[in-house]
């Protein structure tokens, strides 16, 4: 009996604390009453988060739905959710097998969109962006500090003129569509696009090899990490090319540095293999929030606009 008091309790004392590190946060009025939604998909009801605690492998579908209460500060939050678990068969299709809980602490904020309250979480590998179905009225949060680079005078975001461009391809997807650009000024620049002149991406090429060492020195203290780097090899035996690279992914940047030798048959060797460098850029909360503020526009084509 004194053991099940005692376990009684602790489960009151870990509520309550949960309770008062839920209402510490100035930012309560964005989860009070409210539901937060990925597409269409409940993510937080209230000041919890929902999920699924089982996997019906028989009916192939989820059940269980599950709250988990939030432990929010003014700038974080603990978020604690069942996430599908399984396997991938030889065709690399995953077979759920079941559900597994996931904690994680993760930075958040509160920013406007399009004139619309979004709650932007700052998960791995990639943020997720939530919308209200409620008309509310809350206060923008600034706790994610950007780290952003230069190539040219441009960074991600950025608009651009439109005379200065040449679209050489297009990738329309169901909801957003991203245009593959040449510079005019700049020939060695190449920019994907959205939402007619936004910057979504940028790739810097033919770098010569001595330029390197300095790339690698301005992006290691400005992201404060070590790249990760591979040596020149071929990836799989039946390839024609070896690769060689640099790569840094911190605070939502990807930033790499690339080049390849080609090893295939003797005739084209001298046409395809260069000592050159290619740079690409991307920031994927900036892509994130560039892709919700331009969600369903029209589809573009490289042809006819």
């Amino acid at each position: 009996m004194k053991s099940a008091s005692l376990k009684i309790t602790g489960f009151l004392a870990i509520a309550l604390l949960t309770t008062a590190c839920q209402k510490q946060t100035k930012n309560i009025d964005a989860f009070t009453n409210n539901d937060w939604y990925l597409d269409t998909a409940l993510v937080i009801h209230n000041d919890s988060a929902f999920s699924y605690a089982k996997y019906d492998t028989v009916l192939e579908q989820f059940m269980q739905p599950t709250l988990i209460p939030l432990r929010l500060t003014d700038s974080t939050m603990i978020l604690s959710r069942y996430k599908p678990i399984g396997s991938f068969d030889a065709k690399n299709t995953f077979h759920i097998e079941g559900c597994e809980l996931d904690s994680d602490t993760v930075r958040y904020d509160i920013k406007y969109i399009n004139k619309r309250p979004k709650l932007i979480i700052y998960a791995e590998p990639f943020p997720m962006i939530l919308s209200s179905k409620k008309n509310i009225e809350v206060e923008e949060t600034d706790n994610f500090k950007p780290i952003k680079f230069l190539i040219s005078d441009f960074t991600i975001g950025d608009q651009i003129d439109r005379s200065l461009l040449k679209t050489v391809g297009v990738y329309n997807y169901p909801s957003y569509s991203i245009e593959d650009c040449q510079y005019a000024d700049v020939k060695n620049i190449g920019f994907k696009i959205i939402g007619y002149n936004h910057i979504f991406s940028i790739e810097r090429k033919k770098i010569e090899d001595y330029q390197i060492k300095e790339i690698i020195n301005v992006v290691t203290e400005k992201l404060g990490s070590t790249p990760e780097y591979r040596p020149m090899r071929q990836w799989s035996e039946d390839s024609n090319y070896e690769f060689e690279f640099y790569r840094w992914a911190t605070n939502g940047v990807r930033i790499d540095l690339t080049r390849s030798k080609y090893i295939g048959d003797d005739s084209y060797k001298k046409l395809l293999n260069n000592n050159n460098w290619n740079l690409t850029y991307d920031d994927v909360v900036q892509q994130a929030i560039l892709i919700e503020t331009f969600k369903n526009g029209k589809p573009r084509s490289s042809i006819i606009n």
